[in-house]
């Protein structure tokens, strides 16, 4: 069984769509005014962004968040460059994390996104 589709509350539909656009290649295959958004990346994942009821912002959990595994490290570096040129603001650097090069950043209602990469073993 393939996790394959998630939905993150967010309290701007537009927004959140525009950024995982934007910064993660994510397509939009549909989209109902202000209260549902679907996004594809190229591997069939699905993200749904939602907020049917005109809810405010949510508020996660604090160590909650989302990633985007990545095959290279230089993908890694390239996707914090442009993050940080566009002023996303970063919840921490990019830096080694265990295995991985690894930083996260906060997308629009506080969402933190990951991205990370595996380091070659040594």
């Amino acid at each position: 069984m393939t996790l394959n589709h998630i939905d993150l509350q967010v309290s701007n539909i537009d927004d959140a769509r525009k950024f995982f656009e934007n910064f993660f290649g994510l397509r939009c295959t549909y989209r109902r005014g202000g209260q549902i958004a679907f996004l594809v990346d190229d591997g069939g994942f699905e993200l749904g962004l939602s907020n049917l009821h005109n809810s405010p912002p949510p508020v996660y959990p604090r160590e909650f968040h989302i990633g985007f595994i990545q095959d290279n490290l230089d993908t890694v570096r390239e996707i914090y460059e442009r993050l940080k040129d566009a002023g996303v603001p970063i919840k921490f650097e990019l830096q080694e994390a265990g295995p991985n090069l690894a930083f996260q950043c906060v997308a629009p209602d506080s969402i933190v996104v990951e991205v990370r990469a595996p380091r070659a073993k040594a």
